[in-house]
């Protein structure tokens, strides 16, 4: 309280019946989604600036394909999504050095999973 202005988030000013039904969406919604990628790595043995990243290809049904995701390292969101289809690799025109990647599953419904930070390769 500051010259009888209250600041900062108070428990009594919650709706738990709201957060209840938005966690249960948004469970439900990664519950539908695919399986993050497994096995993500980005490639470091050349020093260009595109950016190769691979994967493992999952076999959920559904799986309609991969979004290769990045963002400035000072982001905390994902920022740019790039489509690369139903495949185990991907390039893109972009510096490794200049951003944070990810990739992502996306099924036939649209649903996405969570997005796996690569790690280098080795």
């Amino acid at each position: 309280m500051v010259d009888g202005v209250q600041f900062g988030d108070l428990v009594e000013f919650c709706d738990f019946g709201y957060i209840a039904r938005v966690n249960a969406a948004t469970l439900w919604t990664l519950a539908n989604a695919p399986g993050t990628p497994r096995n993500v790595v980005i490639d470091t043995t050349l020093l260009t600036n595109e950016t190769t990243l691979r994967w493992t290809l999952g076999t959920e049904p559904g799986l309609a394909g991969y979004e290769v995701v990045w963002r400035e390292t000072t982001a905390p969101d994902w920022t740019h999504a790039v489509p690369v289809g139903k495949v185990a690799t991907a390039t893109v025109d972009i510096s490794k050095d200049n951003v944070q990647f990810g990739v992502r599953a996306v099924d036939t419904s649209g649903h996405r999973s969570p997005a796996a930070a690569p790690k280098p390769s080795a």
